[in-house]
């Protein structure tokens, strides 16, 4: 077998492995996802907490129940004191785990919409917020246009909002993200972008996790412009 199609396999076999471990695999209408761990150690950090009826006090804060990587910030008291409500709940809920991935999953999500790859949204997505993705990449190829998007580096993960209804967790979260994004029409002429620029984009995801499913799956609930940049990759609004 020639070397180059082993490889190729290597690979390929390589990123399903990688997907599963963000957010989890498809099982029939349901599907399972998780976030990435930054260590090697998966099963150390899907371990849930304990649970602590003292773990909400008036000198309490979010730094004191969970450690969180040095790009995420909780933006205001609100969020924070309902995250601890949720902890405080909810035993089985990792902060640490979502926060530890929340950035690859961004990330795989933007340049896979860039790539036209259904198949990886379809795993990280809710049903309306991935029609609305692929209906934009069917409209884009219909255009004969391509896209190319490299994310740079994820500068700043904020959890802006924090609340949990009727069985959901859902957070909001604000990505600050640098990234290089070229748009090109059916004959290959740069319509947007520069290969050689880094721009920055800022979004808002909605990130939703059912408590009553068995173990800690997250999907992409919405997608919508924090702020309006004169060029970044179009992803399209939308929410479940």
């Amino acid at each position: 077998m020639p070397v180059d199609i082993i490889l190729y396999a290597l690979i390929a076999a390589g990123l399903v492995f990688w997907l599963n471990n963000i957010l989890g695999t498809k099982n029939g209408e349901e599907k399972n996802h998780k976030l990435p761990s930054s260590d090697n150690n998966a099963e150390a950090s899907m371990k849930p907490i304990d649970k602590n009826p003292n773990i909400v006090g008036l000198n309490t804060n979010v730094g004191d129940v969970f450690s969180l990587p040095r790009h995420v910030k909780i933006e205001n008291k609100t969020a924070e004191n309902n995250l601890l409500d949720i902890a405080e709940e909810n035993a089985d809920f990792d902060l640490e785990h979502f926060t530890s991935g929340v950035a690859d999953a961004f990330s795989i999500v933007v340049e896979s919409f860039a790539d036209g790859d259904k198949e990886t949204l379809e795993n990280l997505l809710v049903k309306p917020v991935y029609e609305a993705f692929a209906n934009e990449i069917d409209a884009r190829i219909e255009r004969g246009e391509t896209v190319t998007t490299q994310i740079q580096a994820v500068r700043k993960v904020d959890i802006i909002e924090a609340n949990l209804k009727e069985s959901i967790i859902y957070l909001t979260v604000r990505f600050t993200a640098q990234e290089i994004c070229v748009i090109r029409d059916k004959d290959q002429n740069i319509i947007s972008g520069d290969p050689e620029k880094v721009t920055e984009m800022v979004d808002v995801w909605v990130f939703g996790r059912d408590i009553t499913a068995e173990g800690p799956e997250w999907l992409v609930y919405e997608t919508r412009d924090d702020e309006h940049e004169d060029h970044k990759t179009p992803l399209p609004e939308s929410k479940n």
